[in-house]
């Protein structure tokens, strides 16, 4: 599309990321380990990997799966809200936990964030499938399971065909697909909203099946949106002024 054009009803939009791939001094930079690319500063480039896999943070990701999975697996075999419960925060503030750490100790990798994303399914869906024992809601539980597998997966791990970081860094290349699935506010309502509604409202199930309908759509939306993105080829870098089509 040249520049000032305005688009068609076959052409789809583009959409210009920002994003300054000129080297930084070294001095601004960490030292790097032969054979990884130079860095270009800009926080959540794929070139700010650094590729160990033993860190803390994927570290904690392991521990709090193991034990969310030992705290549901006690709450089934017991019939046990209190372990069930157990379990939901363990996943949820071991959840918020292992980011964080990566953050704050500069250990976020490509391999980090796609290792997160499975074990977020592995303790959610044990979670969800035990929560049918004490609430008898199979249809909010159902749509809500299609969602966060089937469509939640694929979309989550498609930002990975970028070179960013994670899916929290995607606004470097779609902001809106980032707001509506991956900033903070999206993440914790896509985990909690559906079971907060059906442990406050258990005899109104059609408000939590309504919320959990909306949220498949908007990640339906947002996975046809993401798949008709352009992704840059043979580069570390998010390219400055890429055409994302969307």
């Amino acid at each position: 599309m040249q520049r000032g054009a305005v688009p068609t009803n076959d052409e789809p939009p583009e959409v210009s990321v920002a994003h300054s791939t000129a080297p930084r001094p070294a001095a601004d930079l960490s030292p790097r380990r032969p054979g990884l690319p130079a860095r270009c500063g800009v926080r959540g480039c794929g070139c700010e990997d650094p590729r160990q896999l033993r860190n803390a943070a994927n570290l904690v990701t392991v521990l709090r799966t193991v034990a969310s999975l030992a705290l549901v697996t006690t709450a089934a075999v017991q019939h046990s809200w209190p372990w069930l419960l157990a379990a939901y925060l363990t996943y949820w503030i071991g959840d918020s936990a292992d980011g964080n750490i990566a953050r704050w100790q500069h250990q976020e990798t490509r391999f980090g964030a796609v290792f997160d994303v499975v074990c977020d399914r592995i303790n959610c869906v044990s979670c969800a499938l035990v929560f049918l024992q004490f609430v008898d809601a199979p249809w909010p539980i159902a749509v809500f399971l299609f969602q966060f597998v089937v469509v939640d997966l694929p979309l989550t791990l498609l930002p990975m065909r970028w070179p960013v970081l994670s899916p929290n860094y995607f606004y470097l290349i779609d902001r809106l697909a980032y707001t509506l699935n991956w900033h903070v506010v999206a993440k914790v309502t896509n985990t909690t909203l559906l079971i907060t509604l059906l442990v406050l409202l258990p005899d109104q199930q059609w408000v939590a099946l309504v919320a959990a309908t909306t949220v498949l759509l908007v990640k339906i939306w947002s996975l046809a949106r993401v798949l008709r993105l352009t992704t840059p080829t043979g580069t570390p870098h998010v390219p400055q002024g890429m055409p994302a089509r969307a």
